[in-house]
């Protein structure tokens, strides 16, 4: 039996399915795929929490970490060079904006350094992400959310 390969998901990925918001389906699919092993920088899963609260969700804390564990997910903490790295990266998406003036948040850059330590692919709705990385600002394998999704 093939081992489940690890695929990081950015927050926005996960509260597109904790929302129920259109396409939820499809992150669904990437979720419990059996091929999957869902991956959660530690930073991501504090921003859906923090977010899905302020967008009304009234599931707990517990709750919503508890949903994602039961489809495989595992957290994968910050490391002390994950925060070196991730401060780099702020500096690199400040020098190089997107076409809006996009940059990096904080714990988009946490997120992008934990995926780079690991190597495995990190999927989000973010189009910057995808445009840092074609830039070589990050050793990310970024993957465009609707593109993969389609393929789940």
């Amino acid at each position: 039996m093939t081992e489940p390969v690890p695929v990081a998901f950015d927050s926005s990925v996960l509260l597109t399915w904790v929302l129920q918001e259109l396409t939820w389906q499809r992150v669904d699919r990437l979720l419990t795929n059996p091929n999957v092993r869902p991956v959660l920088a530690g930073p991501a899963l504090a921003e859906v929490i923090y977010t899905a609260h302020r967008k009304g969700n009234t599931s707990t804390p517990a709750q919503l970490w508890a949903a994602f564990a039961a489809n495989g997910a595992v957290v994968e903490h910050p490391e002390d060079d994950d925060l070196v790295r991730a401060a780099e990266l702020r500096e690199l998406s400040d020098d190089h904006p997107g076409p809006q003036g996009e940059t990096l948040s904080l714990g988009d850059a946490l997120i992008l350094a934990v995926v780079e330590r690991l190597g495995v692919k990190v999927v989000t709705r973010d189009t910057y992400w995808k445009g840092f990385a074609a830039a070589g600002h990050t050793s990310a394998q970024v993957l465009d959310y609707v593109t993969t999704s389609r393929g789940a």
